[in-house]
């Protein structure tokens, strides 16, 4: 099984640094790693240029894009990997072990496989969320995978599709309700801590425009919702 680890970056040189940090340690470099910045002016194409790319298999390109979900696509559609892992920037492997612990994982029947993600607050403050062992149509409402940490077969986007575009913050939550919710994916839940994501992100800070996606994509995934909201609202 190929791998292909994806990070996105717009004008963020200092998570950027963080994230190829982590990228370029790991002890098992057999896997494509592949940039996408969205035209940073902030020095953020100089840090790339300084890490070694024969060390690891690399692609990056450096364009102008209409969001982080269409910069996220041109990954997909540049990766070459059967699995895909959204490690954007800002974000970071765990350890420098991960790759290496992760790969017989990947050997499997299994098309989405997740496993633990570690929450850093703004005053250093960890909390650790464990993947769940069974996904379905209510956790993917309700609460949902997180892609940090989350490896996703790439045939997966050519079945389901790409994400949406349209969104601003809610395109990974509605991907995995489509995979896993509505069309039972298989999915695997393993015990090791992936990667680390530092709460400072739009989604992270914007609950009304999350609300707001959240609400439209359920009643237009899912036209039985409406009117159960409507009845629950209406007791």
């Amino acid at each position: 099984m190929k791998l292909s680890v994806i990070t996105i970056n717009r004008n963020n040189v200092t998570g950027l640094k963080r994230t190829l940090d982590s990228v370029y340690s790991q002890t098992c470099k057999d896997f494509e790693y592949i940039i996408i910045d969205g035209g940073s002016t902030d020095g953020s194409i100089e840090i790339i240029q300084q890490f070694d790319s024969s060390s690891i298999c690399r692609t990056w390109v450096s364009e102008p894009d209409t969001g982080v979900y269409n910069a996220m696509n041109k990954g997909i559609r540049l990766a070459s990997g059967d699995f895909l892992l959204f490690l954007n920037s800002g974000d970071w492997f765990a350890s420098d072990n991960v790759v290496e612990n992760i790969f017989p994982h990947l050997n499997t029947d299994f098309e989405i496989i997740s496993g633990e993600l570690e929450l850093i607050k703004g005053n250093n403050e960890k909390i650790k969320l464990f993947p769940p062992q069974i996904v379905n149509l209510n956790y993917c409402i309700s609460a949902g995978l997180t892609h940090p940490n989350t490896f996703i077969r790439k045939e997966l986007f050519e079945k389901y599709g790409y994400y949406n575009e349209q969104n601003k913050i809610i395109s990974d939550w509605e991907f995995f309700l489509v995979a896993c919710g509505l069309n039972q994916c298989k999915y695997k839940s393993i015990p090791i801590l992936v990667s680390c994501f530092a709460m400072d992100g739009v989604s992270s800070n914007n609950d009304i425009l999350l609300q707001q996606e959240t609400k439209a994509a359920l009643n237009r995934l899912l036209p039985w919702w409406k009117k159960l909201e409507r009845l629950i609202r209406n007791k």
